[in-house]
């Protein structure tokens, strides 16, 4: 089976507003049905206590008007995106807001229809990590991994900005693996294209500088198990220098990860159709065809 949509992704922009430009015009140049942001989209790298304003205003000051002008210009185009393991949910309502108005749809745990036969589903957590922010990390398959030596952490929600202990945070919610579980409930997963922001372990998406493999036993699992025809990940932005591949396959899935850079904008068109996997290096620009 065939399905003639052509998606355009890109993860981990991290607020960088020349990347943002630079995704939204290559899906006309490119002639994309749909944008997929697969995580952390906002800006980072200062005090915790002022980085939910910073986000927050990057979503309003810059975001909304991309969208808005992208919508206006483009109607016919859908731009999926969720949150990454680098954003605070405390600003989920912005997106919340921004996807009532039509300007986006939100992926995280949610399932939409690309085509008759097609449907694109997301999520955003990711296994535990060194960083700060908890509000999308999640213990990856057993809570007997959570380590008894925990670490203060934050997490944010209604009620702002709050010190977390990671060994209760973990036990707490629900795992990566649980998780999943649902989302498979919600979705028909032979039918559906996944967007995870954590790749799957030990695969040629996951490699750190260091040549560890560090992503998600869970989502390897869910892969392996439930066969989806594509899946879409992020996070880990050095995988591609290491293995010199985007791409992946576990069993009959085509997995990517495209990686990224804060000097060049790095994204992915695939066409379902026409199984093509384009690999887009903004500059100096050039391309790569792989076949799914």
């Amino acid at each position: 089976m065939t399905h003639d949509v052509r998606i355009l992704h890109a993860a981990d922009l991290h607020g960088n507003l020349t990347h943002y430009r630079e995704l939204l015009s290559l899906a006309v140049a490119k002639q994309a049905d749909c944008v997929v942001m697969g995580g952390d989209l906002l800006p980072g790298g200062i005090s915790i206590s002022s980085l939910a304003e910073v986000q927050r205003r990057f979503l309003n000051d810059h975001l909304r008007p991309l969208l808005e002008h992208f919508k206006d210009t483009n109607p016919e185009k859908t731009v999926y995106l969720m949150m990454g393991n680098d954003d605070l949910a405390i600003n989920m309502d912005q997106l919340e807001r921004m996807a009532g108005e039509g300007l986006l749809r939100l992926l995280h745990l949610r399932m939409y229809t690309l085509s008759d036969s097609l449907f694109i589903a997301g999520y955003g957590c990711v296994p535990p990590t060194a960083f700060m922010i908890k509000d999308w990390e999640r213990l990856d398959a057993h809570r007997s991994m959570v380590q008894d030596r925990s670490y203060q952490a934050y997490s944010s929600g209604s009620e702002g900005i709050n010190v977390v202990n990671t060994h209760e945070w973990f036990l707490s919610h629900n795992t990566i693996e649980e998780e999943l579980s649902m989302l498979a409930r919600l979705s028909n997963p032979a039918h559906t294209v996944y967007v995870s922001h954590a790749p799957p372990y030990a695969t040629k998406l996951d490699v750190l500088f260091n040549g560890r493999h560090i992503g998600s036993r869970s989502v390897r699992m869910f892969i392996e198990q439930h066969k989806p025809p594509l899946t879409l990940h992020g996070h880990i932005h050095e995988s591609h220098h290491m293995t010199d591949e985007i791409k992946d396959c576990l069993g009959p899935t085509v997995c990517i990860n495209p990686g990224q850079s804060r000097q060049v904008l790095h994204a992915v068109t695939i066409d379902m159709a026409g199984n093509e996997v384009h690999r887009i290096v903004s500059y100096p620009r050039k391309e790569t065809v792989f076949s799914r």
